[in-house]
């Protein structure tokens, strides 16, 4: 008899030692298979369309991608250690209440994402069993929901079929363009320009930066002490690898195809499959599947970590969750039915106004992850209103603030182009700005914080020293588990 599918029970709360599993190379088939998207091959094609060489936009987007792909891994190892959601981290940062700004943002990512992952797979459903393009987003927006419905294990292991499926075919596309007779001739066509060189590297970079509320969900449930050199790169990897092959396919097919790629992407994959075109439609699929099931997945947590920060809640239960990935996917199909015109402009859009807001976040949480708190937190406090890291962080939002609007002369969007960015001729390095500025500045106000960690480590030596015993305290966080809280002192925080 076949084993029923099991929904996971956990949602927003900590993931008990009893419960961890896995390895962390899974996270090379979840972030391959992410990247290896339709989506990402639409980004590539951007390169070509803004003016870049198909040849030259090759180097920039391995450089985005590595750049982007590693500050992003860097979440990673925050999943194993700490065991809850990437978001709800931010409340060590930004308070209890304060996090919901980010969670917003974050949000905002999600739902964006996701509706535009339901335009393109809603065309290669349409175009592999015959219907409306409009009728296929719908299908795919319960595929998705299905997925994320049943939770962390099964995203997991349909993400290893996605990933291999994705790279055979990919492959192969990218083999039969570079066979092409024309492509030598196009490739070169327009010459080298810095500044759509700097763009291509900015959009590339993006991409995998708008990933990094996304990461530590789906390491979270690995055993806690899982290599960090490990977690960071198998996410790495699989995000620098699929990132990377699948724009550069999307900038030789802009490239080749011209009017034909841009009026159609997907059928013009489909197209360069010849007889096997239904097997490059499954693979646009099973991998804007992946995609899309990961922004659903995050942003209903997303939503359920606001809600309960509200109502002063901390666990959410397999019903509810349903009903908020329900209503995630509801607005986001209706998004994706509203918006098909004019799609890439769009995109571009959206891709660089994600980048001047998260890229400050990104900084923050690393920073204090990594050389403010050093991987200590207080888990029952994430949970907690009235807990050590306080209902709103002034400080977090002030280097937050600073390092989105230390951007505005470097941006390069079609809303505005600042001064230093028109000086540049194009040039966009905001995003650089930004995680500079955000990270100094949110770790020069953490001085009273990393004198306490400081002192607790000392503290701990001392004892150590005198052959002393640190005993962990269990204290349960009101959400139907007990992390054990470590610290040498009074106040608790996980080792």
């Amino acid at each position: 008899m076949a084993k029923a599918v099991e929904l996971e029970q956990r949602s927003i709360d900590f993931i008990p030692a009893d419960e961890r599993y896995g390895h962390p190379r899974s996270l090379l088939f979840v972030w391959f298979a992410a990247n290896t998207s339709i989506t990402a091959v639409v980004t590539g094609a951007l390169f070509v369309i803004l003016g870049n060489s198909a040849l030259w936009s090759i180097p920039a987007i391995i450089i985005g991608n590595a750049v982007g792909g590693f500050v992003t891994a860097l979440h990673s190892a925050q999943g194993p250690r700490l065991g809850v959601p990437q978001m709800i981290q931010s409340r060590a940062q930004f308070g209890y209440y304060g996090a919901i700004l980010p969670l917003i943002l974050a949000l905002m990512i999600y739902i964006g994402f996701y509706a535009t992952g339901l335009v393109l797979g809603g065309q290669a459903i349409g175009t592999l069993v015959g219907i409306p393009h409009q009728l296929g987003s719908a299908v795919f927006a319960v595929l998705s929901t299905v997925l994320a419905v049943v939770g962390y294990r099964y995203i997991h292991r349909f993400s290893h079929f996605a990933a291999a499926l994705s790279f055979v075919v990919f492959v192969g596309l990218l083999i039969r363009i570079l066979s092409d007779g024309r492509i030598g001739q196009v490739a070169g066509e327009p010459a080298f320009d810095v500044a759509t060189f700097v763009l291509g590297i900015s959009l590339s970079a993006s991409w995998q930066l708008t990933f990094g509320p996304y990461i530590a969900d789906y390491s979270r449930y690995l055993p806690a002490d899982t290599p960090k050199r490990s977690t960071i790169g198998w996410t790495f990897a699989g995000s620098v690898i699929g990132g990377s092959l699948a724009m550069t396919l999307g900038a030789l097919a802009a490239a080749l195809g011209g009017a034909a790629f841009g009026h159609d992407q997907v059928g013009y994959l489909a197209g360069l499959g010849g007889a096997l075109w239904p097997i490059v439609l499954l693979a646009v699929i099973c991998g804007k599947l992946t995609g899309n099931t990961l922004s659903s997945y995050g942003g209903y947590m997303s939503v359920a970590t606001i809600i309960t920060s509200l109502v002063g809640q901390n666990r959410v239960g397999p019903r509810a969750r349903t009903v908020y990935v329900l209503i995630i996917s509801v607005i986001s199909l209706a998004i994706a039915l509203a918006a098909t015109d004019n799609f890439l402009s769009a995109f571009t859009d959206f891709l660089l106004f994600l980048l001047y807001f998260m890229t400050p976040w990104s900084a923050i949480n690393l920073v204090d992850y990594y050389l403010v708190r050093k991987e200590r937190y207080s888990i029952t406090a994430l949970f907690d209103r009235d807990g050590e890291y306080g209902r709103i962080n002034g400080g977090a939002f002030l280097a937050y603030i600073l390092g989105v609007l230390i951007q505005i002369p470097f941006m390069n969007s079609s809303l505005y182009v600042g001064p230093v960015a028109q000086l540049f001729g194009g040039a966009e390095i905001a995003w650089i700005i930004g995680i500079i500025v955000a990270g100094g500045v949110y770790w020069a106000l953490s001085g009273r914080v990393r004198r306490s960690m400081t002192r607790d480590r000392d503290h701990a030596r001392t004892l150590a020293t005198a052959g002393a015993s640190i005993t962990p305290t269990s204290t349960s966080t009101g959400q139907g588990a007990t992390p054990a809280d470590v610290r040498t002192n009074t106040t608790k925080e996980t080792p």
